[in-house]
């Protein structure tokens, strides 16, 4: 079978190019010949990319329109009317985008632009959205190849250096790191903060919060990025539109304490065994309990552990058989 993946596409950047990657290496071992078309780029190169995509779709038996919500629904509107105008097998794999306001404002559009179409959520919390508005769902959780992953060159150590990763923009709330870095910082000046990432976001929150031990690294691709987070002891997340974030897997197999919101899909995938929870937005929870983990870290050796084992838990074999039934039936 030959599938045909759209979606706004840009290699090693992570995120869901980055679960679509891990996709893509497990259906072509089981076979599978599999393409990515992206829909990004500039406005002449997004319609050059789309007239490319209806050029080379009669070539596949399956297309799958990969996105999330605003414009992020674009690859799925492409993917899913290429699928149709030539008759093709089709299924929807939605990804994020603060999904909640989104289905609020255009949920019922969605639902008859979609129809029957199979639409798969990586995590119980944008399952149970897309599921309130009737959608075909399906959920089945992301899946890493974890002998691709870097190994540590050196054993854990808490060093009190803590990793922000992610884009710069509303939905990660970066603001909320930055007030409880500068928190801790007026406390003590022996812990470091790094920033990875970039957006609208980053050159005001770098000026307003400007400190030594705050440094931002900028972006940088997955495959280097995977290669920090062994630098570090903890990760802070302070998203609250996502829904599997990879940053908290990785984290995790690098056997990094996560400190993350209680919200969107880590609410429903992680427990308070496994990470270190405080709500949305409460950057005086976040400090607190990044001035604990200085002062002892070793109480938090067993939350390193479980959260090591949940995410190396997360493997093609415990997934394989959903996405066979899908393709394939």
């Amino acid at each position: 079978m030959k599938i045909l993946i759209v979606m706004n596409y840009k290699a090693d950047w992570g995120g869901l190019a980055g679960a679509v990657e891990e996709l893509v290496t497990s259906l072509k071992k089981e076979g599978f010949s599999v393409t990515i078309a992206s829909t990004h780029g500039t406005v002449r190169e997004r319609i050059k990319n789309i007239l490319h995509i209806f050029k080379t779709a009669p070539r596949y038996d399956f297309i799958m329109a990969t996105g999330c919500g605003y414009y992020g629904f674009l690859p799925i509107f492409i993917g899913v009317v290429a699928a149709a105008v030539y008759k093709k097998k089709v299924l929807v794999d939605f990804h994020e985008g603060y999904p909640q306001p989104f289905m609020r404002r255009a949920g019922k559009i969605i639902k008859l632009f979609l129809g029957k179409i199979p639409v798969v959520a990586a995590s119980h919390y944008l399952f149970n959205i897309l599921a309130a508005y009737r959608l075909r769902a399906f959920h089945i959780p992301l899946h890493f190849h974890y002998e691709d992953f870097p190994r540590r060159r050196e054993s854990f150590k808490w060093n009190k250096k803590f990793i922000w990763v992610g884009s710069f923009q509303y939905m990660y709330d970066p603001q909320t790191a930055f007030r409880a870095c500068q928190k801790v910082l007026a406390v003590r000046n022996d812990i470091e903060f790094y920033f990875f990432g970039t957006g609208p976001l980053l050159n005001r929150l770098k000026k307003q919060y400007a400190h030594p031990n705050i440094i931002c690294k900028g972006f940088i691709p997955r495959s280097s990025l995977l290669k920090e987070y062994q630098l570090y002891c903890a990760l802070i997340n302070t998203s609250f539109g996502d829904n599997f974030p990879l940053r908290l897997i990785e984290a995790g197999c690098n056997e990094l304490l996560v400190l993350t919101a209680q919200c969107a899909g880590p609410a429903t995938i992680y427990n308070d065994q496994e990470c270190l929870f405080f709500e949305k937005g409460d950057h005086e929870k976040l400090s607190e309990y990044i001035l604990q983990v200085a002062d002892q870290p070793h109480r938090y050796d067993a939350l390193r552990a479980n959260m090591h084992r949940k995410a190396m838990s997360f493997t093609w074999e415990k997934v394989k058989d959903d996405w066979m039934k899908l393709l394939l039936c």
